[in-house]
């Protein structure tokens, strides 16, 4: 009543005098006065910026008293008079206790900001809703106050206890959700790991090649994020597992890769791609034994001009190296090319070439033909993903925000293969050859994307591959040979056929590798005129149902609303609906308003069951959680948070060497 009155003068409230009865909690007595009572001592501040000083001594104020039952509130004193002047009506809105967000705002707020949008934009839309910023309610700083307050409540004890308490919640959430810690000697937190149940269907169904990188450190302890990276039957990426590490050790490594065997059940994958990090090597050794471990060639090919002087300004040279690093389908073409580019740029001598050709078994595709990688060949996808998190964290984040920032871009990406699920339950793939019966066949198993990739393979072998020789060894075995036919390349390519069982095999092992059959067999299908595909060469990890029998969608006709306010709008809805659909009957709307009665009640009871169940696990996960401190702050490598000084600040004050040089050279004319 007080503030009501008070906004409509033009000032600000404040609370003051508050007293009990004996023994009590009764309110006795309560009083609140002017903000610009009283005076501020004043202090000299060392402070660049300094506070306004606002205390005027004003005595306007107000006291309430009560009984002894607190019932009955009775005005004792008012004073009306103010030593200042009063705010005008255009400038009511601005009084400190005239603004305040509202729970709707707040979470308004809340979800624009976790979704990217800026607090002024949020705020600006905000004032566009409600008809201009004198009617939001509150400023500005305000709403970056109430966006900060947010942040420092992820983190109010601490911030890896706080993480903690996520991952613990995230697993009360989810039974499947798996975590790990890792502190040093003094119970400081130097590496976690975390695989939610998602992540490990989705293991299940795509983990054969896994793509594993830590090539980004941006965060205020300076731990890298190292990411699992998958690919789907959509082509796209699955995040298949995570880690935090605060140093790029052998020990390091071998913990992450432990505990990630140990969430999967021990499934190892078949290959692996990484970059040329030597104690990332090690520990795969150790670790994934049996695992295919692959060098990332998008690493080496930049770093070759540097290392080999006449890539640079020899074609021929450079294209042999390329050709040795996957064109080649034998280790025998592997030899004879790697040779004719030493011999011809003369590089016998050369150190880095010698170290790399060592261990060629890891990054050339001609020593991998055995083993499916699906034609990946560098750790790009897996780098998308820290280009992402790039977008979300700073050198000031904490682990919090680091880990949430990349929850929201696995999020996305779940998304994205959820819309690509339904595009496919959705539409049908427009063939190229409307009449091909094999085409036709295999658009109904594989995905949209992966049909695409075997399409091109299908109109390449019909239109680019010729059969150069047929031999029958017997009456169901036969051999072909086939070549290109526009004559580009004179390799030749041999394809073996069984008529009986349509067992197929090629000299480029491009099946093995990449799951998809390649252009030389579909070559040798379309001749013997097959109508289908052979089951055992369509890989259910390419297929729409790839997760069938694995994962169970949610109930149909369940509407999943994991924001507040996607479900406020949602029940909003639902109840103007329902509420237009009773407003001209009397029972109807009787009846109604019954029924919500009831739900809420319910509901409460509901809320406050689980409340108790959650408040309670709570309690005893901070019981049984040990004390895990945060780890050191470091600043990153090339990070400064410095101001950055302008175009005339940087500018040298010291002579250049050309004004010196022609200093001397005036002074040996004179």
């Amino acid at each position: 009543m007080y503030c009501e009155y008070a906004h409509s003068m033009g000032f600000s409230v404040r609370k003051e005098h508050l007293s009990y009865w004996i023994h009590t909690r009764i309110i006795k007595c309560r009083a609140f006065c002017c903000a610009k009572a009283g005076l501020k001592r004043v202090r000299p501040s060392p402070k660049k910026y300094r506070k306004l000083e606002t205390r005027t001594g004003c005595l306007a104020c107000i006291y309430f008293t009560t009984d002894t039952e607190g019932r009955n509130w009775t005005v004792t004193k008012f004073v009306e008079e103010h030593n200042h002047p009063l705010a005008m009506e255009n400038e009511q809105h601005l009084l400190r206790s005239a603004r305040s967000i509202s729970k709707m705002q707040g979470s308004l707020i809340k979800n624009l900001t976790d979704a990217g949008v800026k607090t002024v934009h949020a705020y600006n839309f905000l004032s566009n809703e409600v008809g201009g910023f004198e009617n939001v309610g509150f400023s500005k700083s305000d709403a970056y106050n109430f966006v900060q307050r947010e942040k420092k409540a992820l983190i109010e004890r601490g911030d890896s206890l706080s993480l903690l308490k996520i991952l613990q919640e995230k697993q009360l959430e989810d039974n499947m959700f798996s975590y790990d810690v890792r502190t040093d000697e003094l119970s400081r937190l130097t590496s976690f790991f975390w695989m939610d149940g998602q992540s490990k269907i989705d293991y299940d169904c795509y983990g054969d090649v896994v793509i594993f990188d830590t090539t980004y450190r941006l965060n205020k302890y300076n731990l890298a994020c190292a990411p699992f990276i998958a690919v789907n039957n959509h082509w796209q990426n699955v995040f298949v597992g995570g880690a935090f590490i605060s140093e790029e050790s052998i020990d390091s490594f071998c913990w992450v890769f432990n505990t990630f065997l140990k969430f999967v059940g021990g499934k190892l994958p078949t290959t692996i791609f990484t970059d040329q990090d030597q104690a990332m090597a090690v520990a795969i050794e150790r670790v994934f034994t049996g695992t295919r471990h692959r060098l990332c060639q998008w690493h080496i090919s930049k770093k070759a001009p540097s290392k080999v002087p006449c890539f640079n300004n020899e074609k021929t040279v450079r294209g042999l190296f390329y050709q040795c690093m996957s064109k080649c389908d034998s280790e025998l073409e592997f030899d004879r090319y790697w040779n004719e580019m030493i011999s011809r740029g003369n590089l016998q001598e050369n150190r880095w070439l010698g170290d790399l050709h060592r261990a060629r078994r890891n990054w050339s595709t001609a020593f991998n033909k055995d083993v499916l990688d699906l034609g990946i060949l560098s750790t790009q996808r897996s780098e998308s993903a820290n280009n992402g998190l790039h977008g979300c964290s700073k050198a000031t984040s904490t682990l919090v925000e680091c880990f949430m920032g990349l929850e929201k871009l696995v999020g996305s990406w779940r998304r994205g293969e959820r819309d690509e699920d339904f595009r496919c339950k959705q539409g049908a793939v427009s063939l190229k050859v409307r009449s091909c019966a094999m085409l036709k066949h295999v658009s109904k198993f594989y995905t949209s994307k992966m049909f695409v990739r075997f399409e091109q393979a299908f109109m390449e072998g019909a239109a680019g591959v010729c059969v150069v020789d047929e031999t029958r060894h017997d009456e169901d075995n036969y051999l072909y040979v086939t070549k290109l036919c526009d004559g580009s390349d004179d390799k030749r390519w041999f394809v073996s056929y069984n008529s009986k069982t349509n067992e197929t095999a090629c000299s480029c092992r491009g099946f093995e590798t990449r799951g998809i059959l390649c252009k030389h067999i579909l070559r040798i299908y379309n001749l013997k005129n097959l109508r289908e595909i052979p089951p055992v060469y369509l890989l259910k990890r390419f297929c729409r149902d790839a997760k069938k029998g694995i994962y169970l969608p949610n109930t149909p006709g369940i509407i999943e609303c994991n924001s507040n306010l996607i479900f406020r709008n949602h029940l909003m809805r639902f109840a103007y609906d329902l509420a237009n659909r009773v407003e001209n009957s009397k029972d109807a709307k009787a009846h109604v308003l019954g029924r919500l009665h009831v739900l809420a009640n319910e509901a409460d009871e509901i809320v406050e069951a689980v409340e108790m169940r959650r408040r309670g696990l709570s309690d005893e996960n901070d019981k049984n959680t040990p004390l895990v401190r945060d780890p050191v702050k470091k600043k990153p490598k090339g990070i400064s948070n410095a101001r950055l000084k302008g175009y005339w600040e940087t500018g040298s004050k010291k002579p250049s060497k050309t004004i010196n040089l022609l200093k001397i050279v005036i002074t040996l004319i004179n």
